[in-house]
């Protein structure tokens, strides 16, 4: 039992720490490259403001030298109406409309100069605003492209460990907080499969245990199988020590001494001690095609010299139709041994005979079912809940480990399958195992 202990205390204990991450070369972080993004847009908008400057100083120039025009013209305009008034001199009026019609010309250029600068200036800014933004739009959209497919990578990465694959993911061209991430993400995944073939190790280890104390509960009923083909062996030596001392020569037909009798008897020994042997045996976990039907049914010829059995009717209802199942038979005859013994307990509170074991197997839509009730005392709803716990019992001291549940559910969700519990107290309970037909070793 203290062997059982340790070795579900080395189950439940926490996964160790993955590998210091190694030290990683000088890199731009996100936080870096969002900085620069941020100061190149600072960059572009401090350029737009220059251009908007300079151009607001030239036109403001060009407005300047259009409204000195103007006053000049304003002033020739005065001067021409005064003239004009006094109806003087004609060569001064002459000098007056030459002056006006420059003023004019000057007015018309300075204005035709203010349009071309307002355009081509608008077109200058307008050039730089958007090869600026087109830059800026187009390392943005490289940017956050391959960052978004590097996280795109490293879910997928995170989705296939979650789904059991253990191997190393594809490694992302950057050195940045995300590669860091992607490289945890690796450490992670050896770390899992380290902690998931130690657990395996340690559940075949607390399985064979199982089995060995299982061995060791039918010691009473293997003793008894094998007694009666002794006493008749023995039987059969001693009549003819005592014909050999009474010089009594041995016929080869004489009636009381049968060699195929001594052949069937040791035959019956030798499948007992291969019986026994093989389920002590630890295997090798290889996966194959089982059928459920010879599962149960190697299950229950062992189960004929466990003592908790006698007087109890254990019922087989098998579906011949069963298709084959995938697995490690000898991991799911201790499931039905478990289940079965379990079941005994149950009934062991029932009045001689009275006690009912029923075993069935049945086809439910992808998968098969197998179903073992019995008519004992039932489950309170407090246990029912707390019966998958390891080390739970509710069997009196050194009768029960807590253990059987907790592994028969290990294996048969190793198998991809599931275990479910349905009792009440006085009706008995009964465990329902659903396997999937064909099917491989599920992820843990």
């Amino acid at each position: 039992m203290s062997t059982t202990a340790q070795q579900l205390d080395s189950l439940v204990a926490p996964v160790p720490a993955a590998a210091r991450a190694r030290p990683a070369p000088r890199r731009l972080p996100l936080r870096a490259t969002g900085l620069l993004a941020i100061l190149g847009v600072m960059v572009l908008a401090m350029l737009l403001v220059a251009a908007a400057l300079v151009f607001r100083g030239a036109v403001r120039g060009h407005l300047d030298a259009v409204e000195q025009a103007d006053a000049r013209w304003a002033t020739a305009l005065q001067l021409r109406a005064q003239e004009t008034a006094a109806a003087g001199d004609g060569a001064r009026l002459r000098d007056a409309d030459q002056e006006l019609r420059r003023i004019g010309g000057d007015r018309a250029a300075h204005l035709e100069a203010s349009r071309q600068l307002i355009d081509g200036g608008t077109v200058v800014m307008a050039c730089i605003a958007w090869l600026g933004i087109t830059c800026i739009g187009a390392l943005a959209l490289l940017f956050f492209s391959r960052l978004a497919t590097d996280i795109g990578a490293v879910r997928a990465r995170a989705l296939a460990i979650l789904t059991g694959d253990r191997g190393r993911g594809r490694a992302l061209e950057r050195n940045d907080e995300l590669s860091d991430l992607a490289r945890a993400l690796d450490e992670l995944a050896e770390a899992l499969d380290r902690r998931e073939r130690d657990l395996d190790i340690q559940r075949r280890q607390v399985m064979h245990q199982e089995k060995l104390a299982a061995v060791g509960s039918m010691a009473a009923g293997v003793l008894r199988e094998i007694g009666n083909p002794i006493a008749a062996i023995d039987g059969l030596a001693r009549a003819l020590a005592e014909a050999q001392r009474g010089g009594e020569a041995v016929a080869p037909g004489a009636a009381w001494f049968d060699p195929a009798q001594i052949l069937h008897e040791t035959s019956r020994l030798a499948a007992i001690t291969h019986e026994i042997s093989e389920l002590a045996a630890a295997p090798a976990a290889q996966w194959q095609l089982a059928s459920l039907n010879e599962v149960v049914a190697k299950s229950l010829a062992l189960l004929r010299y466990e003592p908790r059995l006698e007087g109890v009717a254990v019922v087989p209802a098998l579906d011949p139709q069963l298709p084959a199942v995938m697995g490690i038979a000898d991991r799911l005859v201790q499931v039905v041994m478990n289940l079965v013994v379990n079941a005994a307990d149950a009934v062991a509170a029932l009045p001689p005979r009275t006690g009912r074991i029923e075993v069935a197997t049945h086809r439910v839509d992808g998968g098969m079912a197998l179903c073992i009730s019995d008519n004992g005392s039932g489950m309170s709803e407090a246990v029912r809940e707390r019966a998958f716990e390891p080390l739970f019992t509710t069997k009196a001291a050194g009768c029960g480990t807590g253990l059987g549940l907790p592994l028969c559910r290990s294996v048969v969700h190793e198998h991809g399958g599931r275990i479910d519990l349905d009792s009440a107290p006085g009706q008995g309970t009964r465990v329902r195992v659903w396997l999937p037909a064909g099917a491989g070793p599920a992820v843990q």
